[in-house]
């Protein structure tokens, strides 16, 4: 259902996220969350069906504000709303939002999880660099087994162990192979692709933060996503990053997805992550030595 709204106001669509059992793997601090990458999926739908033409492959300035919690499986789904408003250049920001009521007030209140602008990108290709070049020296190569990964590293549940090789640590870039999940069989074509590779390339960045940076790291952001090549669920595919700003409370990553033709699929430019958990997540010591 469309909110009736002037021209150039905001305009609010419902959003239903189905509240799949895979989605349990995915947790935080003890508590089931939305993923950001499926809540751009849900984002890039709403878009289109109210600016239909409006290339969604490109975006910009996404920001991860707050988790969405998920409820028990007894809920099948999660009600949300898409807030959407034409930006200057041409593009729409787009927000995931959902409702909450005060327990004793009953004060409704909204609250945004995560945000993007979709559109055309300004010479987008001229921001698409190849990753550096994986050094010839394996002398500084920490390797991980992606089962101690999950098992101590990144602990969610099976349903996102979607990287599938060991994950390959250098202080200048980091590498593994990722899975884009099941080959699909039922449910709406992606919009974006599989969400999957992308997750999964987070954690490898968050690998790389536990061993050079000592901070659990979580995404909080990107700068710019360019999808030239929608990842197909049950294929795989190497994912490269490369830390380009480490500061005291922040670290800030390129990303790159190829192919098995090592065709570029998908470029992420200032992915931004940070320690969210308050000291509360932290590296095994195994990772720092």
């Amino acid at each position: 259902m469309e909110d009736v709204s002037p021209i150039g106001a905001p305009v609010r669509q419902a959003v239903t996220i189905p509240n799949a059992p895979a989605l349990q793997d995915h947790r935080f601090l003890g508590q089931a969350v939305l993923p950001a990458v499926f809540a751009l999926e849900h984002l890039a739908r709403a878009v289109h069906r109210v600016f239909p033409d409006v290339l969604l492959t490109d975006l910009s300035d996404a920001r991860f504000d707050k988790f969405l919690d998920l409820p028990a499986l007894d809920t099948l789904q999660v009600e949300a709303l898409a807030e959407l408003k034409p930006s200057p250049d041409g593009g729409i920001e787009a927000s995931l939002l959902t409702r909450h009521v005060a327990p004793k007030s009953g004060i409704t209140r909204m609250k945004t999880h995560v945000r993007a602008c979709f559109g055309p990108l300004v010479d987008a290709e001229l921001f698409l660099p190849a990753p550096p070049p994986w050094p010839e020296d394996p002398a500084e190569v920490f390797p991980i087994p992606a089962e101690r990964l999950y098992a101590e590293m990144v602990p969610f549940g099976r349903s996102f162990h979607n990287i599938v090789s060991p994950v390959y640590l250098r202080p200048e870039i980091a590498r593994a192979a990722v899975a884009a999940g099941p080959a699909k069989t039922d449910g709406p074509d992606l919009i974006l692709g599989s969400p999957f590779p992308l997750d999964a390339a987070f954690h490898l960045a968050c690998a790389w933060a536990q061993r050079y940076a000592g901070v659990v790291a979580f995404p909080t952001g990107m700068a710019q996503r360019v999808i030239r090549r929608p990842a197909f669920p049950g294929q795989t595919y190497e994912a490269h990053v490369c830390c380009r700003e480490q500061a005291k409370d922040r670290l800030v990553f390129d990303l790159w997805l190829h192919d098995r033709e090592d065709t570029l699929c998908e470029y992420v430019r200032g992915l931004a992550m940070r320690d969210v958990s308050g000291g509360r997540l932290q590296p095994p010591d195994w990772v720092r030595n």
